[in-house]
């Protein structure tokens, strides 16, 4: 028996049951399963784990890879994490919410509107987090093209139309 076989049991089950849905998959080492998958897939995914056992996420990262902003989404059922990568264009970021599968993913995914500017289409109306209220609203401070002149200039713009209100 290959000490990989419970990683080598998810792959094939994620294989089998979403076939191309998937573009990679692969065991990183002991007790890590990565794979990327299309955004849309990406609810299917969840939902298939969490019914498989993988009932924890544990936390979502996102990035920026210039043309595409996305996100790693890791979930655990305390034995093996499987993460899986989505990407979505810079142009037009958007992924889907998973907080109807894991109402704790709300806070991560709030944190990816508010930094990387990816909009996540289902998040329930709420606060910003974990930015301010009045951090401008176009600023994302994870993207690599943000600059703190920018930042600075907005800032100082949002402040004057605001002493001008009053």
């Amino acid at each position: 028996m290959s000490e990989f076989a419970k990683e080598e049991e998810l792959k094939k089950l994620l294989e089998d049951k979403f076939g191309t849905g998937i573009s990679a998959i692969n065991i990183q080492r002991i007790r890590r399963v990565w794979l990327e998958a299309a955004p849309e897939k990406l609810v299917e995914i969840l939902e298939f784990l969490k019914a498989a056992g993988f009932d924890h996420i544990s936390t979502i990262t996102g990035f920026d890879e210039g043309e595409n902003l996305g996100a790693f989404y890791h979930a655990t059922d305390t034995h093996i994490l499987a993460t899986i990568k989505v990407k979505t264009p810079l142009s037009s970021p958007k992924l889907p919410t998973i907080t109807g599968i894991f109402p704790g993913a709300i806070s991560y995914e709030r944190e990816l509107e508010d930094l990387l500017g990816i909009k996540i289409e289902g998040l329930p109306p709420g606060r910003r987090y974990p930015l301010d209220d009045e951090f401008p609203k176009d600023q994302y401070p994870l993207r690599k093209t943000w600059k703190t002149a920018d930042f600075q200039a907005a800032r100082k713009a949002a402040a004057s139309l605001i002493k001008e209100a009053r």
